[in-house]
Formats: structure tokens, C-alpha cells, sequence
């Protein structure tokens, strides 16, 4: 019966369209269009996510001066560091905009999503269950989105794989008035995404973020 309903709303979303989408072919849209955006946000938190190192105290195992000289060499080695990550960031963050330069890996199977208990905007759906991806679905990404495996993941399997840290996707919640709304969820941390059509770019753009 919900893929019945699934297949009614696609239906009413492009009623003049010769040939209607799917309700999947609504998700994989929205998510090649905005995807981009999410790991330029994502390339954006990874600076904060940076600790220096502790300040050296030992007053045990260093006379003051040595402190002090192991102290500031700590903090020029910081400064280095963090003029490299900011140069690396800034031309990932470039190779976003470029068709399939940046990869980006992703969870090959979308989470059951249920509709925020804080947002009184209402969905056609309030929840939609787990569904499997296919790397078919980016083709129109920009994005070079790779696949890897929910049970290999979760099994240890790729834990150190080149492509880590991955995203984990749910299913997008679609409204018919053009708003939609999805989760990701990373290593260690999540946040709600909301998306917006933009008629005049003909395309989904992120309405705003919501880090949790």
C-alpha cells in the first residue's frame, strides 16, 4: 500500500510530464543536485574538527627555556598545519564544482527517515523505509559518488578503506510544493539537510543545515 501511495504522489508531482518519475528517480534528484553543497559543508566543519596539541608543562623533564622553545615550535608546527588544511580544503572545495573531480562516498543503502519532531511543515510522508542505492542514481551528480557496501561497513569490513569518513544517507522526505528533507549522518556527528526547488535554477538547492 506505501508504494501505491509512493507511486501516486510521483505521478501527481509531474502530471504534465509525458514520462513521470519515480518517486526514487524524485530522491536520486535531490540528492545529485544538493550533494555537492553537503560536502562543501562537510570540507568546511572537517577545519574545526582539529585540535592542537597539548601545551608542554613538565617542568619535570624540561627546564622553562626548554619549555618554552618545545611550546613555540608547537604552535609554528600548528600554524603549518593549519595554512596546509586550508589550502587542501579550498581546492577540494573547488573540485566540487567540477563534474565528477571530487569523489565522495556514501552508504549504499539510504536509512529509514522519519519527518523532524521540531518542524511543523508537513511532507507527504511523515517516515519512509530503507531502500538500496544504486551508483546509477549519480550519474547527473557532479560528484564522483562511490558506493560501498552497509554490511561490509558495519562489519569492519572497509573501516580503513581510502574513501572513509563516509556519509550514511536516509530517504528523502519530498513535498509536492517543492521542499524536501533528508539526514546524514557522519563518524561522529549528524544533521538534518532541508532543500528547497529553485525554479528559476531549475534545481535543488540546500535551504538550510541543521547540526545535532
Amino acid at each position: 500500500m506505501r508504494y501505491i501511495s509512493i507511486l501516486l504522489i510521483s505521478l501527481f508531482f509531474f502530471s504534465c510530464e509525458d514520462n513521470p518519475k519515480t518517486y526514487e528517480e524524485l530522491e536520486a534528484e535531490v540528492l545529485c543536485d544538493v550533494l555537492p553543497e553537503v560536502a562543501k559543508y562537510e570540507l568546511n566543519q572537517s577545519q574545526n574538527n582539529f585540535l592542537p596539541p597539548p601545551l608542554e608543562t613538565d617542568s619535570l623533564k624540561f627546564s622553562k627555556e626548554e619549555i618554552q622553545q618545545l611550546n613555540k615550535k608547537r604552535d609554528e608546527d600548528w600554524i603549518t598545519f593549519k595554512l596546509e588544511l586550508k589550502q587542501n580544503i579550498e581546492i577540494a572545495i573547488k573540485n566540487t564544482d567540477q563534474f565528477k573531480k571530487y569523489k565522495y562516498a556514501v552508504i549504499d543503502t539510504l536509512l529509514s527517515v522519519n519527518k523532524p519532531t521540531t518542524e511543523d511543515f508537513k511532507y507527504e510522508y511523515d517516515s519512509l523505509p530503507e531502500r538500496k542505492l544504486s551508483v546509477n542514481e549519480f550519474e547527473k551528480s557532479n560528484l564522483n559518488v562511490v558506493l560501498v557496501s552497509y554490511k561490509d561497513t558495519f562489519e569492519g569490513g572497509v573501516r580503513n578503506n581510502e574513501h572513509l569518513p563516509l556519509s550514511v544517507l536516509s530517504r528523502v522526505l519530498i513535498h509536492k510544493n517543492g521542499k524536501a528533507y533528508f539526514q546524514c549522518n557522519k563518524m561522529y556527528y549528524h544533521y538534518n539537510v532541508f532543500c528547497i526547488f529553485s525554479k528559476k535554477e531549475n534545481k535543488w538547492k540546500i535551504e538550510k543545515i541543521i547540526k545535532e
